[in-house]
């Protein structure tokens, strides 16, 4: 019974910081970004300006605005990841985990580089990595 209850509020946590992640990303990032051309020709754009104004009054630290969403992600995908493979050995949990955040470190480093567009941020980058870490070191 332990075990049940601590894999569900560890799925809730986890489902926490993704909906944090898009409440944030949604509420503070650009319009010109593509989930706003995504969410306009699904009616919703509406919603979100509407939202957007009312929490225009709550300004928050770019790091929260620009960074944080991408670790609250990374952290919930991990988090799900953990539990999800929890019968498998280190190996195959590795493997099924790692293909997701590893991909955005190396395009993290790929617009670095000037391989892709985009921005590198190095805030980015460890918000990708500590996730990742506390992953490995706990499995």
């Amino acid at each position: 019974m332990k075990h049940q209850y601590y894999r569900f509020s560890t799925y809730i946590y986890a489902l926490f910081m993704l909906f944090l992640g898009i409440i944030i990303y949604l509420l503070y990032r650009p319009q010109s970004l593509l989930i706003f051309k995504i969410l306009d020709a699904l009616g919703l754009n509406y919603v979100i300006d509407n939202l957007r104004r009312s929490f225009s009054r709550f300004p928050l630290p770019p790091f929260v605005i620009n960074s944080l969403p991408a670790g609250l992600w990374t952290a919930s995908y991990l988090m799900m990841m953990y539990i999800s493979t929890k019968f498998h050995t280190r190996n195959i949990r590795l493997m099924l985990a790692l293909p997701l955040p590893i991909s955005a470190i190396i395009l993290e480093f790929s617009q670095l580089f000037g391989w892709c567009s985009g921005t590198f941020d190095i805030y980015d980058l460890i918000c990708y990595v500590i996730p990742l870490i506390i992953f490995i070191k706990s499995i």
